[in-house]
């Protein structure tokens, strides 16, 4: 069980971490550059974690930024849970919603590392309907971002949050889709990642 201080607090995330996750075992947070240029935007209000996966982006959020909510997305059951034991065990009150997010409502058939789940998905609007406040979102779903953001049009237009979402392939059908929410791809993409910045056009 990695445990670490950060910042003057002390980080712990349960069970054993390897692959991309493999800086936690040597005290760092996945992506912790990202994490660190985020907490210096100073944002307060709600920050959505769209991929939560094991909750390290969401922990992070919760403890080191001015978010005042932070809201989770995350359809595969195992990660979840995991991200909801992580969240727990350092005090963070975190909703991680069990879906993933779409243009509309469906199912998803997802394939990672050789095994095939069957994700439910809705719409970020569906999900949201009435949410005020969002100032900041974090998209790594997989290629499905572009689609998660037309789902959300009713959010962005209401709320207009600086978006950063990951593009490993297909930067047209994102900034197309970016500009059919009233949002446009500012040239910004954080350094040695694949997280790109997004804001009101």
């Amino acid at each position: 069980m990695p445990v670490f201080e950060y910042c003057g607090k002390s980080v712990q995330f349960l069970g054993n971490y390897r692959r991309a996750y493999d800086c936690i075992n040597e005290g760092r947070f996945y992506e912790q550059p990202f994490l660190e240029y985020v907490r210096s935007l100073g944002l307060g209000g709600t920050y959505l974690d769209i991929g939560t996966n094991i909750g390290n982006h969401a922990m992070y959020f919760s403890l080191f930024c001015k978010a005042e909510r932070v809201i989770g997305f995350e359809p595969m059951t195992a990660w979840r849970e995991r991200a909801l034991r992580n969240l727990a065990a350092n005090g963070c009150d975190v909703e991680v919603k069990p879906f993933g997010l779409l243009d509309r409502s469906t199912e998803l058939v997802f394939n990672p590392y050789g095994t095939e789940y069957v994700l439910q998905c809705t719409t970020l609007d569906q999900a949201l309907p009435d949410a005020s406040g969002v100032t900041f979102v974090k998209m790594d779903i997989e290629g499905s971002e572009p689609k998660a953001m037309l789902g959300g049009r009713d959010l962005f237009a209401r709320n207009k949050p600086l978006l950063f979402a990951e593009v490993l392939e297909g930067m047209e059908e994102i900034t197309a889709a970016a500009e059919a929410i009233g949002y446009r791809y500012t040239g910004f993409q954080f350094p040695r990642s694949h997280l790109y910045e997004f804001k009101p056009a």
